[in-house]
């Protein structure tokens, strides 16, 4: 049998020769050194950052003042359109007012006979489904009546003459009663009858 000798193999052969050993202080004092000094910065003055603050205060002060007057004048603007509307509305009641009056029965009577219309006591009529007319086309006319009931509402109106000029109202028209001159009421009011 063939008997094997052990051979003793070499580490430095084998894995090669180990890297010679470094002076650790000196890598150490090469890579530690002290920082550079920082440059010197410029002083800044405490008065320069007063007035800074200052005026950022009174640049708010002002928008702020700028602000309230603005908000105030609107409101004023508002209520002054708020008192125009409130008059316009006024004027316009007192307009549909004296248009309703314009526009009655009555006045319209006195302004047809200020311009010399007549009334026709019997009017003809046309009956459309035939075209025969009903009544006598030459009817009586007469002027038209005054008003049976004095209106005090019409009193200061004008009415229109037959030059088509506003003129004052006949104040011999028809008396106006007075309510102060009225009969005082006696005994109970009269109430209607509930069940």
């Amino acid at each position: 049998m063939n008997a094997t000798v052990p051979v003793e193999v070499d580490p430095i052969e084998l894995f090669g020769a180990p890297a010679p050993l470094r002076d650790t202080s000196r890598d150490r004092a090469d890579r530690l050194r002290p920082a550079p000094a920082p440059a010197p910065k410029p002083k800044k003055s405490p008065v320069l950052g007063a007035i800074v603050a200052v005026c950022v205060i009174l640049g708010i002060f002002a928008a702020q003042l700028a602000l309230s007057i603005l908000v105030s004048q609107g409101a004023y603007e508002s209520r002054a359109l708020e008192i125009e509307e409130r008059d316009l509305g006024r004027v316009e009641r007192v307009l549909s007012q004296n248009l309703d009056k314009l526009a009655s029965p009555q006045n319209l009577v006195e302004n047809a006979a200020a311009l010399g219309m007549v009334q026709n006591v019997a009017p003809a009529t046309m009956r459309l489904s035939d075209g025969a007319i009903q009544g006598d086309l030459n009817s009586v006319t007469r002027e038209a009546s005054p008003n049976l009931v004095p209106n005090a509402q019409l009193e200061n109106l004008p009415v229109v003459d037959a030059k088509g000029l506003l003129t004052s109202r006949n104040a011999q028209a028809a008396p106006i009663v007075d309510a102060a001159a009225a009969v005082a009421w006696q005994g109970k009011l009269p109430a209607p009858e509930t069940h």
